[in-house]
């Protein structure tokens, strides 16, 4: 039989590690796996998904026949780099590291005489106090190289520069961070698979974002996108533009896009399946490809053509939620919203009572989600309000009882 190791062994990668053992022998490489994973897994190495060369010499003592992972960014440096040191189907380093860097992203943009949002990268707290006086009233400053948005910022004023600055670099891993003009306008999401350089589009969502000071995440991200067709179109051409343009060999992409006037600007790239499910539900529910089995074929070099795509089969979504920082006192409607025909995959078995919850919501990582559909847009609308309405969970926390943060 042959060995795949997948690197990461998060939630978003079950579904993955599930489909891999149903034909392969899963090596697994990650610093934590939880009791759910472990009945996959043939072999483990416990490590930091980064350590790319301790990674390696695992792989390579494993004989291994591909490497692959999805829906995390960390990861994607490191399957590039043991595939490509293996002399096996892979992205490439290079193109890895373009892949999960947004100031190489920009850099690139550039040659490709892409427009972009005005940005500078700075290397200190002047730098980046010089490049907001530069920019204007608003920006984002961020990490060129972290995921779930940790460390992503709004600032409005030097002062916020200053008291935020320390924040993003905690998060850099060269000490550097991205400052670029605050956009205000609509987002998307685009999902695409490419193979033998070839691009090609899935699907084109809407993001919805939480109201939350500074927690960069989306509290809701909608396929297909309720814009018209000429801007989805124009949407969807640029993706294939920057996507062809990095030089993207083989791999599934999640894009994410916004709007400033009647501009679209890239936001950020990636050579991975979208997280929160995205690619392992939404796409197979829009589409109907099994992403994991098009990920574990172009690993080990079985995929020859581009799979076969279906037409938008129905509207479908996540809703995510976070759960106020306190401890859980009571949980109900879960099983019943579980049931539900239209809810799919879901992190709800993890709201325990008694659980605590020790920080404040501030990006990506702390949200739980559930997978929902439904036959119209406004039947999904139905659907997620429905799940509000039924799943009905009490936090103590120091202001009070507190249900659960879904806006």
């Amino acid at each position: 039989m042959k060995k795949v190791l997948i690197v990461g062994a998060g939630d978003y990668q079950l579904p993955l590690i599930q489909k891999a053992a149903e034909s392969y022998e899963v090596l697994l490489a990650a610093p934590v796996i939880g009791e759910a994973i472990l009945p996959y897994v043939s072999k483990t190495l416990r490590t930091d998904v980064r350590e790319k060369e301790t990674i390696l010499d695992f792989a390579r003592q494993e004989r291994i026949d591909g490497v692959t992972t999805d829906q995390t960014d960390i990861a994607v440096r490191t399957v590039a780099y043991v595939a490509e040191q293996l002399g096996l189907p892979g992205i490439g380093y290079e193109t890895g590291c373009l892949f999960t860097d947004k100031a190489l992203m920009r850099k690139r943009l550039g040659e490709l005489g892409i427009p972009q949002l005005p940005n500078r990268t700075a290397s200190s707290l002047e730098a980046a106090l010089e490049a907001y006086r530069a920019l204007g009233d608003a920006v984002i400053i961020k990490p060129p190289d972290t995921q779930g948005s940790r460390g992503v910022q709004a600032c409005y004023s030097e002062t916020d520069v200053r008291e935020k600055y320390a924040e993003a670099v905690r998060w850099s891993s060269d000490g550097s961070i991205i400052v670029e003009k605050k956009a205000t306008g609509r987002e998307f999401v685009v999902e695409g698979i490419a193979l033998d350089y070839q691009v090609q589009n899935l699907i084109c969502g809407d993001t919805l974002y939480f109201a939350l000071e500074d927690a960069f995440a989306a509290k809701n991200r909608i396929f297909p996108t309720t814009a018209d067709d000429a801007l989805r179109q124009k949407v969807c051409d640029l993706n294939t533009r920057i996507i062809t343009g990095f030089g993207l060999k083989q791999g599934i992409t999640h894009s994410e896009y916004i709007m400033e006037g009647d501009e679209v600007y890239l936001l950020e790239t990636a050579a991975r399946g979208g997280g929160v499910f995205i690619s392992s539900d939404l796409i197979s529910l829009s589409t109907g490809l099994c992403t994991e089995e098009f990920l574990l074929n172009i690993a080990t070099g079985q995929q020859k053509t581009m799979p076969r795509i279906l037409p938008q089969q129905c509207c479908c979504g996540y809703m995510a939620f976070f759960i106020p920082k306190g401890r859980i006192r009571s949980v109900r409607g879960v099983e019943a919203v579980q049931a539900l025909p239209y809810v799919h995959r879901n992190l709800l078995g993890e709201l325990q009572e008694g659980l605590q919850c020790d920080s404040a919501p501030t990006d990506k990582t702390s949200r739980l989600s559930i997978i929902v559909s439904g036959e119209t847009h406004a039947a999904l609308e139905q659907h997620m309000e429905t799940i509000r309405s039924l799943l009905q969970v009490e936090v103590e926390t120091e202001h009070g009882i507190q249900g659960l943060i879904w806006e």
